[in-house]
């Protein structure tokens, strides 16, 4: 396997209208990364989009640009009017136990069955964990109908339903929902207006859904992730899930598309073998597209 480092060439970067068509079009740019290996390769290696100057500090030079980190089983070619590619055997030593930083950027889906359905429904994370939520509120509040309704149009008749009927049992829900996730709870007794309860407990949701999405990979993967024990003796998850970002690719259907989320943190490794294939074959869908790749820094 190999590991490499890859950016857009000093010419192309001077070039403005180049680098501007190249980097406004990050499918496009994508799509010339795969021409860095053999037919064979296409489309099987990994790779993460970060911006240069966020990642070469050092290097004065350096803009906004795209640059990308690749794992492939076969060396890229380094001959390119296009990139600077710097690549290197990638042959990480793994032992049971070892901790390590992560980064993912991950593409997080979970498969529903509908009634009646022979095959599995995929769904955003995010977005099934917060309609759950609404649902479940809607339901409690008497609203009806609410299958089709669009997200925000819910959101509303609930926080309509909320004020007129004065129910406490959704204020209460709400900061149930916060109070259980760790890394919310210190919000669960502050003092908020209907709309900011609403807004945190979606978040609250939405990040112990990630949370439970990347527990099960780890299962699945040979790895857990680590509990930081706290000054009053708590232990909480050394973990956290942002940069949430949805991707329309409109050339697929209007409302085609994918979402990420950034996760980092803290993990232990429960069996070398399945982790290594992790780090080598990635986790999740949409890999063709700058999602699965898990960089891992030793502890």
């Amino acid at each position: 396997m190999y590991f490499s480092r890859v950016q857009l060439q000093p010419e192309v970067q001077r070039s403005s209208q180049l680098s501007q068509v190249l980097t406004s079009n990050s499918y496009g740019l994508h799509q010339l990364l795969w021409d860095l290996f053999p037919a064979e390769e296409k489309r099987s290696f990994l790779f993460r989009e970060e911006i240069a100057k966020e990642q070469l500090k050092n290097q004065r030079r350096t803009k906004g640009e795209s640059l990308f980190y690749i794992v492939s089983r076969h060396d890229p070619q380094t001959e390119t009017p296009i990139f600077r590619v710097e690549s290197k055997v990638y042959a990480p030593v793994i032992s049971q136990g070892q901790q390590f930083a992560f980064k993912l950027r991950a593409n997080p889906i979970v498969a529903k069955k509908k009634p009646g359905k022979k095959n599995s429904v995929r769904h955003d994370v995010v977005m099934n964990a917060q309609r759950r939520l609404l649902e479940e509120l809607a339901s409690c509040l008497g609203i009806l109908d609410v299958q089709r309704q669009k997200k925000s149009v819910l959101r509303h008749r609930i926080l309509t339903a909320w004020k007129d009927g004065e129910k406490r049992f959704c204020s209460e829900r709400l900061r149930e929902d916060i109070r259980t996730n760790e890394r919310f709870e210190s919000l669960a007794d502050a003092h908020m207006e209907p709309v900011q309860l609403m807004d945190w407990a979606l978040r609250a949701a939405s990040d112990f859904a990630l949370e439970s999405w990347l527990k099960d990979k780890g299962v699945r993967n040979g790895f857990e992730l680590v509990h930081d024990e706290g000054m009053n003796g708590s232990k909480r998850l050394q973990f956290q899930a942002e940069g949430y970002r949805w991707h329309a690719m409109p050339k697929k259907g209007r409302d085609a598309g994918f979402s990420s989320v950034d996760f980092d943190g803290v993990l232990q490794v429960n069996n070398s073998e399945l982790f290594q294939a992790m780090l080598f074959n990635g986790i999740g869908p949409a890999k063709a597209f700058g999602c699965g790749l898990m960089m891992v820094r030793r502890m």
